[in-house]
């Protein structure tokens, strides 16, 4: 790509307020200020609108509505994959319990506690869907809040509380079960 192909795509975006193509497409996705990587998401924007620029089939400023089109789907599609690579990867979390016997502690109760509560989260892991554990790795493990579940997976905050409800009803069960 030429350096004044991508001027000409940069002077085209900020002319009329044409900034909106790639803000209109990260509201679309539910993308907001308050999240961690909003902003790496709008730069990434900015950059497909320079890709689109370059690759659209004749000249975009012939007819601007119908690029901005074309435009707006490149940048929204662009933003999909990088959602769904961002939820692959969190997919990809594994839960390996190590057994905990073979780690030195100085005090029994200490390894009582860890093996136990590791055995919990295990059998709680392997009891719950795809999306309590996904809660479960976020509260357990990365200790992060409702709010900060539900921006993550871009769902509600109730929906996050129906999760946590569920994953406590299992934890509940699976503790007066093993308990004599």
């Amino acid at each position: 790509m030429e350096k004044q192909t991508v001027q000409d795509a940069f002077k085209f975006l900020y002319q009329e307020n044409r900034e909106k193509i790639i803000y209109g497409a990260a509201k679309k996705l539910h993308l907001h200020p308050a999240q961690t990587n909003y902003e790496d998401f709008i730069q990434e924007g900015y950059l497909t609108f320079v890709q689109a620029y370059d690759r659209y089939p004749s000249s975009p400023l012939d007819n601007p509505q119908k690029f901005c089109i074309y435009a707006y789907q490149a940048v929204y599609w662009r933003f999909l994959d990088l959602i769904r690579q961002s939820n692959r990867l969190a997919d990809q979390i594994e839960v390996n319990p190590l057994p905990l016997v073979n780690q030195a502690h100085s005090n029994l109760e200490e390894a009582f506690e860890a093996i136990y509560q590791d055995e919990l989260f295990a059998q709680l892991y392997n009891s719950c869907t795809k999306s309590e554990q996904m809660f479960l790795i976020d509260c357990y493990v990365y200790h992060l809040k409702s709010s900060e579940i539900a921006c993550k997976h871009h769902v509600s905050r109730q929906c996050v509380s129906n999760w946590r409800r569920r994953v406590g009803n299992k934890a509940l069960a699976y503790l007066t079960k093993s308990r004599p």
